[in-house]
């Protein structure tokens, strides 16, 4: 299987050899576990252009050659950028986007890691189809490819042959979902005992951070954003907000909605959860307690709400990212 992982100038090192790496891994080491070798064949070159013209480098020489026109490859990964070069990256590698829309023509299937997606949707390609990228870059994302359905809230998006992935370190599950769709789903559980890597999928939504939605210039909602955001914990009704504001219910709620992108009741949930993650990271009070903290009575509601903006439930977060998970992960990296 012929792949090609672009390195273009500002890409993330770990996004260009790490995806290499785990699939140079597997070959080497599955036989030991095995007694076979895989049934999949990869051949991984490097691509990147250089005055004009494009150069591949063969995965293990140093000597970069230039790259036939006619070359097409099976899989062609487009890795993260630095994260503050998305736009420079995007203007400058327009050669490489003629490319990648050239060998999708060809029939080469295309992925994206993390905000490697900017780049891909760059093509057009993901034009009236749905991708992902990296939760913190998700509106940016939006506003500069509108035809492009977003869902940040999944980590994998598999369109048939353009595939797309969430954040950072994501894309060590990502390749194992690559090497199961290219070389079936043994030798992806095999993959995944060997090389350690998770192939389960967990939302972005676990990892995502909520930012308060002060981007904007309506001073009276500014307001009401900060009341909500110092007294969270208390009962607040829409319509006693909207009377401490001088507007009516239906004026206030959409006059919120058009400052933040939120209703003022989703903005209220928004933070509540926020402030309640913090807590089942930082404290050691049971759940119940910190809900009740947040201003939630009802524990049924609260774990409704958490799951809906989170994809996890309160125990479940607090058991992951809490002081005592973190010393389980710790002592068991000891060991």
């Amino acid at each position: 299987m012929r792949i090609a992982i672009l390195d273009y100038e500002n890409a993330v090192p770990s996004s260009v050899a790490g995806p290499a790496d785990i699939l140079a891994a597997m070959a080497r080491t599955a036989p030991l576990l095995t007694g076979s070798p895989v049934s999949v064949r990869f051949e991984i070159d490097f691509v990147r252009e250089k005055d004009g013209q494009l150069w591949r480098r063969a995965m293990g020489t140093a000597v970069p050659v230039k790259l036939p026109k006619q070359e097409v490859y099976d899989l062609v990964i487009v890795p993260a950028m630095e994260s503050d070069k998305i736009m420079p990256v995007v203007q400058q590698e327009r050669r490489l986007i003629d490319w990648l829309r050239q060998q999708h023509l060809q029939q080469a299937e295309l992925a994206s890691i993390c905000v490697g997606a900017f780049l891909l949707g760059a093509t057009g390609l993901l034009n009236g189809k749905v991708a992902t990228t990296h939760w913190l870059f998700a509106d940016r994302f939006r506003a500069l490819y509108p035809e492009v359905e977003v869902q940040d809230d999944k980590i994998i998006v598999d369109q048939g042959s353009i595939y797309t992935c969430g954040g950072a370190f994501s894309f060590t599950t990502f390749m194992m979902y690559l090497v199961e769709k290219f070389c079936g789903h043994e030798a992806a559980i095999i993959a995944s005992k060997i090389l350690m890597i998770n192939m389960h999928q967990q939302p972005q939504d676990a990892f995502s951070i909520f930012r308060l939605q002060h981007d904007h210039t309506d001073d009276l909602i500014g307001k009401a954003q900060h009341f909500i955001e110092k007294n969270y914990a208390e009962a607040i009704s829409i319509e006693a907000l909207a009377a401490r504001h001088n507007m009516s219910i239906r004026h206030f709620i959409r006059r919120f909605e058009q400052a933040t992108g939120n209703t003022p009741l989703a903005y209220l949930q928004r933070v509540r959860i926020e402030a309640a993650k913090k807590m089942l990271e930082s404290s050691q009070e049971g759940v119940e307690q910190i809900a009740f903290r947040c201003g939630y009575e009802d524990m049924s509601f609260f774990r409704k709400i958490f799951k809906r903006y989170v994809a996890m439930t309160p125990k479940a977060y607090k058991e992951k990212y809490g002081r005592n998970g973190l010393r389980l992960v710790t002592a068991g990296m000891a060991s």
